[in-house]
């Protein structure tokens, strides 16, 4: 099956010109204005056991303005309709009328799935009879950004998200799955098919159920590719955070000193990574994407920062400034966290003939207490390899520990290579984030399955 986007020329002219207009009007008397517009299409298809359960068509056009004057920031977001009055929020005459709005953003060259496609069919010994849920996000993003300091630019951004939740009922309970795919970009990607993305969930659901080991449990633990890297994306990379660096916490602050972070480790942010969910040409303040190294050589690097964040702590710019849509401002925001592959054979990772080892497929909801550097984490597509090398699936399995003890255990960094795209909160704001890494082993972590 080939892409399901086909390059569509945007215009995202007349976003400039609105863009510009806006800081014309605000501009006066004030120290410095910025000005984000949009027109963004969002559409999502949702089915289940091959019939269309709902189609959301959801557009989002307006402006985020960014006042500053002696010291005092001021932030208004503006709807198409509200334009006219604009000037007048911060008091000034208004020279000249609002151009006209014409949204760019369209759905052209995106066809969802039928729903029929996402189906797996039950054959006799296969197993309990299931459910599969389909969900489509196609968003189109046009945006533009000008400001008083001389920023002009504008991009667009297509990103198709499918996503399968897969559910069997065994004794009455229900077990799931998950499976996803993503395509974040204008060049071509190949898609495994939809019967392919929905028969791994399935496969995912069909393991929960068949778990059997319960109870807690201290031993080795291998995140596999992309589990890793997301793994740290919330024990390293939400730290890095300028705003949050800039809190100085406890966790923070020892985070900073020598020798609490792996030497062998290599962890950077990384937002020209193709086909990441977290990928742009340009942030959401007109500054152009690039890589900033978040770990190397046991020592923290640059926090991430946006333009204000930027300028209270004093670091460097690093074009990291995201915003769910142009409702809400501008925050330092991780892109894609992506681990470099070490020395290691994954295959050796999961070897224990002592404590036996798990294995994480994925992490799912969770948290890190960004003051005390406790986490904790469910985690998703698991098995433990018993210490005589046995496979058994486990569900509901949650992480529990210390950042700083768990960095410690790092022991083994694998010579494979994976990635994976997940949403993450921070806010309020729900933006897309790519992880990629080797598969890494950590020592003596504690987990318990249900």
């Amino acid at each position: 099956m080939s892409n399901l986007l086909r390059p569509v020329a945007p215009d995202t002219g007349r976003l400039l010109e609105l863009a510009d207009w806006a800081v014309g009007e605000l501009g006066a008397g004030a120290d410095y204005v910025q000005v984000f517009a949009e027109s963004t299409l969002h559409v999502k298809v949702e089915c289940v056991d091959g019939e269309v359960l709902a189609v959301c068509v959801e557009p989002r056009d307006g402006l985020c303005c960014l006042v500053t004057k002696d010291g005092l920031w001021r932030f208004k977001a503006v709807a198409p309709s509200q334009l006219p009055a604009l000037a007048g929020w911060r008091g000034a005459a208004g020279s000249a009328a609002a151009p006209p709005w014409e949204p760019s953003a369209t759905a052209d060259g995106f066809t969802p799935l039928a729903a029929p496609a996402w189906s797996v069919p039950d054959h006799p010994g296969s197993g309990p009879a299931h459910t599969i849920r389909s969900v489509e996000d196609f968003v189109c993003r046009n945006t533009a950004v000008a400001d008083t300091n001389g920023v002009r630019s504008r991009t667009t951004t297509r990103t198709l998200r499918q996503r399968v939740e897969a559910t069997v009922t065994v004794h009455g309970r229900r077990y799931r799955g998950l499976n996803r795919w993503l395509s974040n970009g204008a060049e071509e990607r190949a898609h495994p098919g939809a019967h392919e993305i929905s028969r791994v969930a399935l496969e995912h659901a069909r393991n929960s159920a068949a778990a059997v080991m319960t109870g807690r449990h201290r031993t080795p633990v291998v995140f596999g590719p992309a589990a890793a890297a997301g793994f740290l994306h919330e024990l390293v990379g939400h730290a890095l955070e300028a705003d949050n660096f800039s809190l100085g916490s406890d966790y923070i602050t020892r985070l900073r000193e020598p020798g609490n972070v792996p030497a062998a480790l290599t962890l950077r942010d990384d937002a020209t990574v193709a086909h990441g969910y977290g990928s742009y040409a340009i942030d959401d303040e007109g500054r152009a994407a690039g890589v900033t190294t978040l770990l190397e050589n046991g020592e923290i690097g640059a926090p991430l920062t946006a333009m204000r964040a930027a300028q209270r702590g004093g670091h460097r710019p690093t074009a990291n400034g995201r915003r769910q849509d142009y409702r809400f401002l501008a925050i330092p925001r991780a892109t894609n966290t992506v681990a470099l592959p070490g020395p290691d054979d994954p295959g050796r990772l999961s070897e224990d003939p002592r404590n036996g080892v798990l294995q994480v497929g994925c992490l799912g909801a969770g948290m890190i207490n960004l003051s005390t550097g406790e986490f904790s984490f469910a985690a998703l597509n698991c098995s433990y390899v018993t210490p005589a090398g046995d496979r058994v699936p486990v569900r509901d399995v949650s992480l529990v520990g210390d950042a700083l003890a768990t960095l410690a255990r790092l022991e083994g960094i694998g010579s494979d290579f994976g990635g994976d795209n997940v949403t993450c909160g921070k806010q309020g704001q729900s933006l897309g984030i790519g992880i990629y890494s080797p598969s890494m082993r950590y020592a003596a972590l504690d987990w318990s399955a249900g």
